[in-house]
């Protein structure tokens, strides 16, 4: 399983706003090292969907997180859409602290799931010792 210090994390925040600091702080708590947390700047908070699939696209983030002090509640929808798209857990400062730790327990469910279809994949599940 994927130790929590070692998932990559997208932040996606207005420059200046308080959320960044408590999404920094909250993702630290949560065991995440600082230096796996990547923050990009959006001008408002309906260009949060596009950064979004920029992290997925050209980075190497597990899962982003989207801290913004309002709007955010009009993207559900298209977050959701954008989820299942680039199959990468996305939270959102709506849920605080719960979509956090949601997310970061995708991330390593994901991680599980790949590391046993890769095991199969070379025929390691059908290895046993007598």
């Amino acid at each position: 399983m994927i130790a929590i210090s070692d998932i990559k994390v997208g932040v996606i925040t207005l420059e200046g706003a308080k959320c960044e600091f408590d999404a920094l702080q909250g993702l630290t708590m949560c065991g995440v090292s600082r230096d796996n947390i990547e923050v990009r700047y959006v001008p408002s908070a309906s260009k949060a969907v596009l950064m979004t699939l920029f992290f997925a696209e050209y980075t190497e983030v597990d899962c982003v997180y989207i801290a913004l002090p309002e709007g955010v509640e009009e993207l559900r929808e298209r977050l959701s859409e954008l989820e299942l798209q680039c199959r990468m857990p996305i939270g959102t400062s709506l849920r605080g602290l719960n979509d956090m730790t949601d997310i970061l327990k995708m991330v390593q469910v994901q991680s599980d799931m790949v590391a046993k279809a890769e095991m199969e994949q070379r025929g390691g599940a059908n290895f046993r010792l007598n």
